[in-house]
Order: C-alpha cells, then structure tokens, then sequence
C-alpha cells in the first residue's frame, strides 16, 4: 500500500548541499530504510545529481541496538572522508572522521548547516581529515 509522508527541511539545506556538492562527493548514508531514504534523498536532489550514491539501512550493522555505518564500504582511503550526523552510535567505529551534528526538529532559526561550512570548506586542503577531526572528541559528548 502507497504511504504518504511529509519531511521538513532543515533551515538552508538546499544551499549547503549545493555549496558542499562542489567541494566534495557527497553520500547519503542512512539506517532509513530504502524506501523512505531514496524518496527524501530524490526531494533533497531536486534532479541536480547531487546526490547520486546512496548507503541506507541494508548496508548498515546492527549493533548494540543501533545501526552503524560502515564509512570504509565508501571510501576505502579514510584519511579522506568524514561523516556528519547526529547519531554517535553511527559512526563509533570512526570518531576520528565524524563531524557531529545536533538534530533538528522545527527550529526556523537554525543555523547549524550554515555554520559548518567554514570548517569543511578548510577540511578539504588538508591531507588527512582525521588529523583535525580528531581534535574534536570532546564534541561528541555533547550531542
């Protein structure tokens, strides 16, 4: 049976993506399940192919009662990527390539995508992310 559901955008997501999209290759990566990510993943795209390599619940590891993402089934050079969420039990097996995120729920005034562009905009000259990222343990407490 047909399901219809509604998602609300994160303040300034279509100019984040845009702006990341021509710095880096970007991923989705979600323990949604396929049917519900593709669809969000295909209205976040708009048709820009900025989004073109998508990872959802199948490709994720069950473990401790939550899905953990496996970033080296991406990339198999992790001194190149990084990955942002608001689940630090997604990426406990690489907090040296995590950039936490606070998770959003209505807030019109959130700046959080906007504020995160300088860092990833320096990340992408540095030879290895995890040498900066790294320094930033503390901050996954916090989420």
């Amino acid at each position: 049976h047909p399901v219809r559901f509604f998602v609300h955008k994160r303040p300034h997501v279509d100019y984040f993506l845009q702006i990341v999209s021509e710095w880096y290759d970007l991923v989705v990566f979600t323990a949604s399940m396929e049917i519900y990510g593709a669809a969000v993943a295909d209205k976040l795209d708009g048709g820009k192919g900025l989004l073109p390599r998508r990872y959802y619940r199948q490709h994720c590891t069950l473990d401790y009662g939550s899905y953990t993402k496996d970033l080296s089934a991406i990339c198999p050079d992790l001194a190149s990527i990084f990955i942002l969420d608001n689940s630090p039990g997604a990426y406990r097996a690489y907090p040296d390539n995590a950039i936490p995120i606070k998770s959003w729920f209505s807030d019109p005034l959130d700046t959080s995508l906007l504020n995160l562009l300088p860092v990833l905009d320096a990340l992408r000259f540095t030879a290895d992310v995890r040498s900066v990222l790294s320094r930033n343990l503390h901050l996954h407490r916090l989420w």
